[in-house]
């Protein structure tokens, strides 16, 4: 997005830089010019001034809390398949940002008959967006918290806090990363993806194994489709459980040993893995993986782990 568009509608009167810093040079300044001896009382009606917006400003509520729900509001809800969107919410100035470890989830609480329901996601946003964040649902025949999502429109309030997790990725961590990801699993490894190829101090090289039922269920597939394009250290597979019957793009069933086999390299000291998706999917990624000879990995990883479980 370029900068005039991103200021567009923004009141540059609420940021500090146009709403304190340049008014109080401009005024003693002025002053100045005009009467040097009026300096000194400029000085104490600007002491005010600011003394105002320091309170007004140690008032306001953080833009994120992790210790306490927020609400937030929906501003906007792209359809990016049949059964998952991508659902933006306001903060509440247009200069804030989240700014959570790239890595780290946001937890979303919702009221279902009477009974407070939490789930965990991770922002797709960049962590530097100003004034809003991004998240993808992906809508599940069981998923209560998910249906409740599809019916969202722009407008509704829905609470978060955070930031929430185990993993803080920090750059160059590893000199290779092979993620395995399965369905909406796939948005803490777009976070770790999107900090790798936008840090040109950054030299780490990533695989995705990218697992889905239908080929319509590849979430954001032309964004990633145009990494491997354009960052040569990216390498990416897909794997599909139901191919149309002119796949070719990749492998046909699920994600087996057999595969981690072909494209992993041989457990190194250097190379991690990332693994998000369903429950069922990373209990089997990890018993493969130590049937393979990587070390035994937990659900409940850490951030050391060789092998990590968001």
């Amino acid at each position: 997005m370029s900068d005039s568009k991103k200021l567009e509608g923004q009141d540059l009167l609420k940021t500090p830089l146009h709403g304190i810093y340049i008014p109080t040079i401009l005024c003693i300044v002025g002053t100045a010019i005009v009467n040097y001896d009026y300096v000194p009382y400029m000085i104490a009606l600007l002491a005010l001034f600011i003394g105002y917006h320091v309170l007004r400003v140690k008032t306001q509520r953080p833009a994120l809390s992790s210790s306490k729900f927020q609400d937030y509001e929906l501003i906007d809800k792209t359809v990016i398949s049949k059964n998952t969107a991508i659902y933006r919410f306001k903060l509440d100035h247009d200069y804030d940002q989240l700014r959570i470890p790239v890595g780290h989830h946001l937890a979303c609480k919702v009221k279902l008959d009477g009974k407070d329901e939490i789930r965990y996601y991770t922002p797709i946003s960049n962590q530097f967006d100003e004034g809003f964040f991004d998240i993808i649902v992906k809508s599940y025949k069981d998923g209560s918290v998910s249906k409740y999502f599809a019916t969202l429109n722009p407008g509704a309030k829905v609470l978060f806090k955070g930031p929430v997790g185990r993993m803080s990725y920090k750059s160059n961590m590893a000199d290779n990363i092979v993620m395995i990801a399965g369905g909406s699993g796939i948005t803490p490894m777009l976070a770790v993806l999107g900090s790798i190829i936008t840090s040109p101090e950054d030299k780490t090289s990533v695989k995705l194994l990218f697992a889905n039922e239908t080929e319509n269920d590849i979430l954001l597939r032309e964004e990633l489709d145009e990494y491997v394009k354009e960052y040569p250290g990216f390498d990416l597979k897909y794997i599909l459980n139901y191919p149309p019957a002119t796949w070719n793009d990749g492998y046909k069933g699920m994600i087996t040993e057999e595969i981690l086999k072909k494209e992993l390299p041989n457990p190194n000291a250097n190379t991690k893995i990332f693994i998000c998706g369903p429950m069922g999917m990373k209990k089997q990624m990890l018993e493969d993986l130590e049937k393979l000879g990587w070390p035994k990995g937990t659900l409940q990883s850490k951030q050391d782990d060789q092998v990590f479980c968001f």
